[in-house]
Formats: C-alpha cells, structure tokens, sequence
C-alpha cells in the first residue's frame, strides 16, 4: 500500500480528483481543508466553513491510500486535475 499527500487549488478539483479516484478502486481517501483543518471522515467532502472562500495552493489537502501497483495511475489523476503531490 501506498500513501499519496496531494493539494489542490479549489474544492471543485478536489472533489473531481476524488470521483475520479475512486472510480480507479482506490482504497481509501481523506479531506483535509486550510491550515487549522483536521482529517475528516474517509469518504466525505466535508470542510470548515471558514474555508469556503479559500482558493491558494495547498488549500485543500488528500490523503489517499492505493496499492501499490495502482500508485502512478492515481499521480496522474491528481496531476489531471490540477493537484500536486
């Protein structure tokens, strides 16, 4: 098993990569969002409501857990999506 730390700009590319993701069979994700964000709950898009607005790099932060076999297919998903890892 492999664990990907991947950033994004915006939820709405966050949430897409996650689609994306999880439709590859990745074994499990988790959100966190701004500097004083916590690991949220595996599988959900929830966030701080002091977040909304927050739109700088690093922002909205992944966790993603994939098999090892399966870790330069989900990269290039990120990428894809304009995360970084």
């Amino acid at each position: 098993m492999e664990h990907i730390t991947a950033s994004f700009r915006s939820q709405a590319d966050r949430e897409q990569a996650a689609e994306a993701l999880r439709k590859q069979g990745v074994v499990d994700l988790q959100f966190e969002s701004g500097p004083a964000g916590g690991a949220l709950t595996p599988g959900t898009f929830a966030m701080s409501r002091g977040d909304l607005a927050a739109d700088t790099r690093g922002s909205w932060l992944m966790q993603i857990l994939v098999e090892s076999s399966r870790r330069r297919q989900a990269e290039d998903t990120v990428a894809l999506f304009g995360g970084q890892y």
